[in-house]
């Protein structure tokens, strides 16, 4: 049939003619709208009408109406007409076809998207496709298609338009058709395609929710109507996914940890059949499965108001199992999870109770990512609410401090920085958090004594930005510093001092830097600015070879930058306020940015002045001055924060205050400061006040004598009175106060100095009266000895010394019951007449500073009375009168005076052996307190350089220390002074400054004298002396021989082996004590042999001339003929030798490293950093040969560098200062700590019982297999192990001391070592069982001693031995 007759047969909607794709788009739809409105107006039960128009209905579906009409408006009514259609034939299909069908559908879905817009011109067109199919369920005739994948891509278009259609500007009813059609699709159906429910899974996802909310919460009731019918289709699809791993099911498979989320927060009933497989998937091998799962799960059960773990418990206690997991990560998920579930559910959940069993043991994982999960879990907790963290929690974060792992620590000082700065600054601010945080702060400021840089750097930028934010205004920001100052332990304030003295040290580098820009020499100002260099760069992490050249480019882009050198110059200046010094950082670090400087310029730099900062930023004039009153405050118990007013916290403002004066004096030069501190000087009733005042008046009494001359005539009568009337610090104070005002000085000093002489020549004077006016005379003794010191001598003999300290009275000192037995008290509690008797030391120790020198044999008397108040124990003429506790300050306080004389230059050559050797005696003294304090005087003395290095020696007799911490903190003493010398000498190396003058070695000489003149050694040698013996000296040595410096091996066994060859220089005809010399000398050998061996290093010896310099002449003769090849040691020292390696055999095994720590390096002179451009480019070394000398001919001399040392030791490189060492010497070795300590036995025990032969022909592997089961080895003698043969090294800081630790079992191979001068052979080392001995150990003195004596040792009053014959 053609055209013509089919149009024919079809009857058009009236006041239409024709319809068709070739008329006029405008006509065309003229028509269709007409039509439109037609078949709009029919109703279903006008059946002749359906009949009808059926053929026009057939004939609008044909493809020139579906297909080639492109106009959206034509489209649209036809859409509208097919609406109307299958509306009035409902429930029927009007179309056979179910091709035809398909496409009609797929043109109704087309016409749908229509609805995007809802201003748009065709969207109310739109809507009724949309009403009509919605309410007749026209879609529902696609189920009953044929072909299933024709149903399904309708369907698919359907859901798919739906849901990107979908906006915001839809309302409820349009939304609600919309759903009404895609529910009708799913539940008659019964079935889901799974293309169709991927359509609908999209829509969860994290992306589509973000870019389409209403697609999401349309999907998410789609769900809800429908979750019976698409619930197992949800678990087929995720058994094939998670199960049976069968990706390509859908599309979405790799997102099912992200809808099982969503889909259980729509309804839990969609997951009720797949939740329980997930048990099944926690189990599997793959960890990177289990870790999807874990991941997902902990987001389920930490969801707010989730029930999850109450539906599902074996899956809970499945996942719970996973704390435990074998992989790293999974424990970590699981830890984050406990945040997550805390928060939401609180602690007091039961859930939360039952996962911190599971929690607390991963705070200890061996592995660092769980431990720093750990870590921000607590810090997400305390951030979120601090109520939500428990004790516990705050607990385990502060142990993570200590952590092993740098980025764990990081994350933890941080964290505590964080939290503490929450709840102490702004709103979140109350007084019950702080209280909970106050053990932040001191834990934080611990962490300044760990040896590691980056841990301080840390810390110091936490300081600034938490503890006391500089960007807080001055009030807030002072009461933050003084109530951290004042609330803080002991230890943390040290700390908080000792960052602060060390950004100190950097700025005065960093100012001598900028002032030497001013030098017009190139080489005068090279010199000045390498050496600061070197300095700064050693307080900077990393490799310092590298900071110093990032230092050097930068110092010199400042010398050529007038912007950046204007900009240090105010940073170092003293006239700053702290808001400017944080900008001008800020923007010298931007300028550096900007002009493309490299980046570790940049970093170097900003580390750089953030250390040379932090007290600027804190503190400047103007918020010093807010201090001064917030103190005012405290000591007047007004203070609004209630910790400030008590008098702890007073003791603690006005230290605070000292602190600031020493450390930075010109923030008080303004009249407000002077005129708060006059007001504190005038608190008579307080006397911490007013010597904090006076304290504080004499750091800054320069700049009252530069800039207030009218303060310092107010203040002079202040200070006279209190140096006539005050206690003895008060006096002291006041008059170096005085002293410090140079114009006026000396006639107010020589009226104290009058009134006080007076006073003590008075007869009847009081004890009390008398200790201040003691102090007085020698204090200006000391800074008058032109005007003074010849009144003084009178003074001195006939009162100081035969009034007062020579004389005591009957009774005086007695005391009653417990208070007679003690052997130790506070200061506070002494005596009157013993604390008159420590003035008078001091006073003739200030007499002696201010004098220097013996004239008349003053200084030499004074030490001869000093020796004997030593010898006797504190109570110099033996009267009985004194009490215990008392004689212990007494000889202490004897013993300061001896170390202060020490500091005299030229009082050095009066110091006899014997001196040494009570010093010695007191380090092993019977009260630990006499001990503990002494050694730490000593340690302070040696580590200012103060005192000459002989001294060093007295360390020696720590080892004999038996209390444990007492022997460790010794221990660690020592090794900080090593440290100490050999960073000091190594710093003035690089900067080529001046030359070392003291290295530890130096010391052997005086040690092998102190040891050698033991009084239990004198009357000849024995085994048990020796063993003593061999420990201090295994104690002193294993620091200076390592690996580190195998220069040190050589020197030490040549100097020993000179000293054999010399003699006692106070009678060298003494054979027994030169035979003890030797014997010292010969345990020396030794052990340089054995720690040889075990560090695989071999001994390069220096030439006698370049070592017998160090051989003091007042203690021996000079070393004269052949070597003293005599053995001095018994028979037993030499079995089971050790091989020493060879110099060829320890470079093969070192290589490079090894050669180049032969050599010497050359102190290297300063890089041209400030010159022309020219010089720039020039880079100068002088070197110089020094010669060391090998005997042995076929081991290959190791080349020696051109470079001549700086240091005054002979052999390569004790103050070498090659850049590799650095980070070594940064963390000094501490040896192993004994078990146990010891007293030493009394001259008249006899000695023990020889080993019978029998005992000493024990096989030898059985001897090793005891030495095996035996927990702390012995040495050759029979004596207990030192722990510092063989020992591992240990690295520790201020806050852990080393700890004990087994020695290991040495070689048993019978060896000899031939030296490598080819004359001599030299035993290497032995170790032989033989009877354990008894050995002594020292007891604190308090109270009533209790020795306890095993069959193998005996406990005896260390004091009974002190003296020789």
């Amino acid at each position: 049939m053609d055209s013509t007759t089919e149009l024919g047969d079809i009857e058009f909607p009236p006041g239409v003619k024709d319809v068709s794709s070739d008329m006029n788009p405008a006509e065309l739809v003229k028509a269709l709208k007409k039509c439109c409105k037609f078949f709009s107006q029919l109703e279903q039960d006008e059946e002749e009408m359906k009949r009808i128009y059926l053929p026009f209905c057939n004939y609008i579906v044909q493809d020139e109406f579906l297909k080639e009409i492109k106009d959206d408006n034509c489209r649209i009514h036809i859409g509208c007409i097919l609406a109307d259609v299958f509306r009035l034939h409902a429930p029927e299909n009007p179309f056979r076809s179910g091709e035809k069908i398909k496409e009609i559908f797929m043109f109704l879905t087309e016409q749908l998207k229509q609805l995007r817009d809802p201003k748009g011109p065709l969207f109310a067109k739109a809507y009724h496709i949309l009403e009509n199919v919605a309410t007749i369920k026209s879609y529902n005739i696609c189920i009953d298609l044929d072909d299933s994948n024709a149903a399904g891509d309708i369907f698919c278009s359907l859901f798919r338009s739906f849901f990107s259609i979908v906006n915001s500007g839809h309302d409820k009813q349009l939304k609600s058709h919309m759903l009404d059609i895609m529910g009708f699709a799913i539940t008659d159906s019964g079935s889901v395609p799974q293309s169709v429910l991927d359509i609908i899974l999209e829509c969860l996802l994290e992306k589509t929710r973000k870019m389409n909310p209403s697609a999401y919460e349309l999907a998410q009731d789609l769900l809800r109507r429908t979750f019976g019918v698409i619930e197992q289709y949800l678990m087929m699809f995720f058994q094939n996914v998670i199960l049976a791993n069968r990706g390509e099911v859908s599309r979405l498979s790799s997102h099912w940890t992200k809808l099982i989320p969503e889909l259980y927060k729509i309804t839990p009933t969609l997951l009720l059949n797949t939740l329980p497989q997930l048990e099944l998937k926690l189990r599997v091998d793959d960890p990177k499965e289990r870790l999807q799962v874990v991941t997902l799960l902990s987001q389920m059960f930490s969801e707010k108001n989730s029930n999850l773990a109450t539906q599902y418990p074996t899956l809970w206690n499945c996942f719970l199992g996973r704390f435990n997991d074998i992989d790293p990560e999974v424990r970590a998920t699981c830890v984050t999870f406990y945040r997550h579930l805390i928060i939401n559910l609180g602690r007091e959940s039961p859930f939360s109770k039952e996962v911190v069993t599971f929690f607390k043991p991963r705070r200890h994982d061996t592995d660092e990512t769980v431990r720093m999960a750990v870590v921000m879990c607590i810090r997400g907790i305390a951030l979120k609410d601090l109520q939500l963290a428990s004790d516990d929690l705050l607990e385990f974060l502060k142990e993570r401090v200590l952590d092993k792992k740098w980025r764990v620590r990081e994350a933890v000082i941080r964290a505590m920085g964080e939290i503490y700065k929450k709840y102490s600054v702004g709103s979140d601010t109350s007084r019950m958090h702080m209280r909970r945080l106050q053990s932040f702060k001191s834990k934080l400021l611990h962490v300044y004594y760990r040896q590691n840089l980056e841990d301080c750097l840390l810390l110091e930028h936490v300081m600034v930005s938490g503890l006391v934010p500089y960007s807080l205004p001055n009030v807030e920001r002072m009461k933050q510093l003084l109530e951290l100052y004042t609330t803080v332990d002991d230890r943390a304030v040290k700390a908080f001092i000792e960052m602060l003295k060390k950004q100190r040290r950097i700025r005065l580098a960093l100012k001598d830097i900028v002032d030497a820009f001013a030098v017009s020499d190139d080489d005068d100002r090279n010199k000045i600015v390498w050496h600061k260099v070197v300095i700064i760069a050693s307080q900077l992490p990393g490799n310092p070879q590298q900071a110093r050249e990032n230092l050097r480019k930068f110092i010199n882009l400042a010398f050529r930058d007038a912007k950046i050198k204007q900009w240090l110059t105010y940073i170092v200046g003293d006239n700053y306020s702290s808001q400017k010094i944080a900008m001008t950082v800020r923007d010298l670090l931007k300028k550096l940015e900007t002009d493309g400087e490299p980046r570790q310029v940049q970093a170097t730099a900003q580390r750089l002045l953030e250390r040379s900062i932090i007290l600027p930023v804190i503190l400047d004039s103007t918020s010093l001055k807010a201090l001064f009153l917030l103190v005012k405050e405290s000591l007047d118990g007004l203070s609004d924060i209630d910790e400030l007013n008590c008098e702890d916290a007073q003791l603690r403002a006005m230290e605070l205050l000292r602190c600031l004066s020493q450390l930075a004096p010109y923030l008080f030069c303004t009249v407000e400061c002077f005129e708060e501190l006059l007001g504190f000087l005038r608190r008579t009733k307080e006397d911490f006040v007013v010597l904090q005042s006076l304290t504080i008046l004499q750091q800054t009494s320069s700049l009252i004598e530069e800039n207030f001359t009218e303060i310092r005539s107010v203040l002079l009568p202040e200070l006279k009175i209190k140096a006539k009337s005050g206690t003895p610090s008060q006096v002291k104070h006041a008059i170096y106060c005085i002293n410090k005002f140079t114009s006026v000085r000396e006639v107010p000093l020589m009226q104290v100095f009058d009134y006080c002489k007076e006073i003590a020549t008075s007869a009847n004077t009081p004890c009390k009266q008398m200790e201040s006016v003691l102090t007085a005379l020698g204090c200006i003794a000391e800074v008058l000895p032109e005007k003074v010191s010849s009144q003084l001598r009178g003074i001195v003999a006939s009162i100081v010394v035969k009034q007062v300290i020579m004389k005591t009275n009957t009774g005086s000192n007695q005391s009653k019951g417990k208070r007679k037995e003690m052997k130790w008290c506070e200061k506070n509690e002494l005596s009157k007449e013993s604390k008159t008797k420590i003035a008078g030391m001091k006073c003739m120790v200030r007499w002696l500073q201010g004098l220097r020198s013996n004239d008349c044999d003053c200084c030499g008397s004074t030490l001869r009375l000093l020796q004997h108040m030593l010898h006797n124990d504190g109570d110099l003429m033996k009267s009985g009168n004194i009490s215990k506790a008392d004689m212990s300050h007494l000889r202490l306080q004897a013993a300061y005076c001896v170390l202060k004389i020490a500091r005299v230059t030229e009082f050095k050559e009066l110091f006899k052996p014997d001196i040494y050797q009570e010093l010695a005696m007191l380090i092993n003294d019977s009260v630990l307190e006499v001990r503990r304090n002494f050694v730490t005087k000593l340690y302070q003395t040696l580590y200012k350089f103060e005192i000459h290095i002989s001294f060093l020696a007295l360390f020696a007799t720590v080892s004999q220390e038996k209390q444990k911490e007492q022997r460790e903190h010794g221990s660690f003493l020592y090794h900080q002074l090593i440290k100490r010398i050999r960073d000091f000498n190594k710093q003035n190396a690089i900067g080529a400054t001046m030359k070392s003058t003291m290295m530890p070695e130096y010391m052997l000489p005086y040690l092998i004298y102190l040891l050698a003149n033991d009084p239990d050694f004198l009357e000849g040698i024995s085994k048990r002396s020796l063993a003593r013996i061999k420990d201090c000296i295994h104690f002193i040595l294993d620091p200076l021989l390592t690996k580190d410096h195998p220069e040190s091996y050589g020197f030490i066994k040549r100097l020993a082996e000179n000293l054999k060859r010399s003699k006692n220089a106070d009678n060298s005809g003494d054979v027994q004590r030169n035979e003890n010399i030797y014997a010292v000398c010969d345990l020396v050998v030794q052990h340089v042999l054995q720690r040889s061996s075990q560090h695989a290093i071999a001994i390069i010896e220096p030439i006698d001339k370049s070592v017998v310099k160090f051989i003091p002449q007042r203690l021996y003769t000079n070393p004269s003929g052949p070597e003293n090849n005599r053995v001095y040691l018994p028979r037993e020292f030499y079995s089971n030798l050790k091989p020493v390696p060879t110099p060829a055999i320890t470079a093969a095994m070192g290589g490079d490293k090894y050669r180049k720590n032969l050599a010497h390096q050359a102190a290297r002179k300063p890089v041209p950093i400030l010159s022309s451009p020219t010089s720039m480019t020039e880079s100068t070394s002088q070197s110089s040969a020094s010669s060391i000398s090998l005997s042995q001919g076929k081991s290959p001399s190791p080349k020696r560098s051109t470079a001549q040392s700086s240091s005054s030791l002979p052999t390569p490189p004790t103050s070498q200062t090659t850049s590799s060492q650095s980070d070594d010497l940064s963390k000094p070795a501490l040896p192993a700590v004994r078990t146990s300590g010891r007293k030493r036995k009394p001259r008249n025990l006899s000695p023990p019982l020889p080993m019978t032969s029998q005992k000493r022909s024990k096989p030898l592997a059985r001897h090793q297999k005891t030495k095996t089961k035996t927990s702390n080895a012995e040495d050759s003698m029979g004596d207990e192990a030192s722990g510092s043969d063989d020992s591992m090294e240990e690295n520790d800081s201020l806050e852990e001391s080393s700890s004990t630790s087994k020695s290991k079992e040495s070689s048993k191979t019978s060896r000899g070592r031939i030296d490598l001068r080819g004359k001599r052979s030299v035993i290497a080392s032995a170790s032989v069982k033989t009877k354990p001995r008894k050995t002594l150990g020292v007891n604190n003195g308090n109270g009533e001693a209790e020795p306890t004596i095993s069959d193998n040792s005996v406990s005896v009053r260390r004091s009974n031995r002190r003296r020789g014959k």
